[in-house]
């Protein structure tokens, strides 16, 4: 299985898009994050965290996660690099089979994680004019007017308990 799912970075010009593509194989299980540097490890433990505190049924497989990063963004900076959590988190349970979602590859999901299990979601009207150039459906928690429409984060993770979304 395989999908992607967009995201955005903060850059000093306002957010720009980023591909996140990923999949999973029968192979050596576990979960890898790559693009990042420095800062996939850090995620991918955060990541790992959550699922297992959850007690989460992970299917035995190997998962790889790739983060598009263009030269254009400049050095990576973990004041962006934060906003990438959720969305890897989601890219991760939707390839593991856990999320009642068809696809991924129209939507963008923006949001950083703590180890407890609360999401920030940094939404603003940037954000949502990111989507609109682009006809991405938000996944938000919010209740937004979006021109293409708003997966309801909460419903998405309504299986999972003690996920809880709050305002960044």
């Amino acid at each position: 299985m395989e999908t992607q799912l967009q995201t955005c970075y903060f850059t000093k010009k306002g957010p720009a898009l980023v591909t996140l593509f990923g999949y999973a194989t029968k192979s050596v299980p576990g979960l890898e994050i790559n693009g990042l540097g420095k800062y996939g490890k850090q995620i991918k433990e955060k990541i790992v965290f959550v699922t297992r505190t959850r007690q989460l049924q992970i299917p035995l497989k190997r998962f790889v996660l790739n983060v598009e990063l263009t030269d254009e963004l400049g050095d990576l900076e973990s004041a962006s690099v934060k906003w990438l959590e959720y969305p890897l988190l989601l890219h991760y349970w939707y390839l593991a089979g856990l999320l009642p979602i068809s696809k991924l590859d129209n939507c963008m999901a923006i949001g950083s994680l703590t180890p407890s299990g609360e999401v920030l979601e940094p939404i603003d009207s940037t954000v949502i004019n990111l989507c609109d150039e682009h006809g991405l459906h938000l996944i938000a928690s919010k209740n937004i007017d979006s021109p293409n429409g708003v997966i309801d984060g909460k419903d998405l993770f309504g299986s999972i308990t003690e996920l809880r979304f709050m305002s960044a």
